[in-house]
């Protein structure tokens, strides 16, 4: 069943948005826009994306904004109905355990690639990361420690210095997001201790514990809910 979008939240992104078009390939950026909208809640599992509406609320043909639907669809960001157009994704259980299983394998080779390939300043805003992770965690800032989890996994995906991982995380983190969405009410561990094992795992980022760095990540994504 679709579901209603978050109206001022899109108007007010699509509104900051708008002067910057333009100024890159526009498919490319409506693409980030569209993914960022789905991972802010924005527009949440079943809404319908307008290609037409989006087109005019951003003051560019629809041309750029199908291509990047399409790209998006192909992802599995969102689902074609015939028809009807297109929907953001909603990820059902056999979906979250897929993701959950990529997701592991992708943490895994990460931390092997970025054991020996971090640069300094990687770590540093790794680094950086953790501290703000620990501070949203005393604050009790939920949302914020959920936001810096993703921010530091895919910066370790970055740090791999390998861009085909960073694709493979960036395809599944929509559905690791929406999943978050249903199971937050669930988890009434401690988010301090969380970020001591972020922390704990950037310490093992080191050539001489590649290994132990990639199962210990690996341990991580498939123990943890998303």
């Amino acid at each position: 069943m679709a579901t209603t979008p978050d109206a001022d939240l899109l108007r007010r992104t699509l509104e900051a948005e708008r002067g910057d078009f333009g100024r890159s390939l526009l498919s490319d950026q409506v693409y980030d826009l569209i993914r960022r909208l789905i991972i802010e809640q924005a527009l949440k599992p079943g809404d319908r994306v307008v290609e037409l509406e989006l087109s005019k609320r951003l003051g560019i043909s629809q041309a750029p904004v199908r291509d990047a639907v399409k790209r998006l669809a192909y992802e599995g960001i969102l689902t074609h109905a015939p028809r009807r157009g297109h929907f953001v994704t909603v990820v059902m259980e056999k979906d979250l355990d897929h993701a959950i299983a990529a997701r592991t394998m992708i943490e895994r080779e990460s931390a092997r690639f970025a054991s020996s390939e971090i640069s300094d300043e990687a770590r540093t805003g790794l680094e950086s990361v953790v501290e703000q992770m620990r501070d949203a965690a005393g604050r009790g800032d939920v949302a914020a420690f959920r936001t810096l989890d993703f921010t530091f996994h895919r910066d370790v995906c970055v740090a791999s210095g390998n861009p085909l991982i960073v694709k493979c995380w960036d395809a599944i983190e929509p559905a690791l997001r929406s999943s978050r969405a249903v199971g937050d009410p669930l988890f009434h561990g401690d988010w301090s201790a969380i970020a001591e094992d972020h922390a704990h795992l950037l310490s093992l980022l080191r050539p001489d514990t590649a290994d132990e760095a990639a199962e210990a990540f690996a341990r991580h994504a498939s123990l943890l809910q998303p």
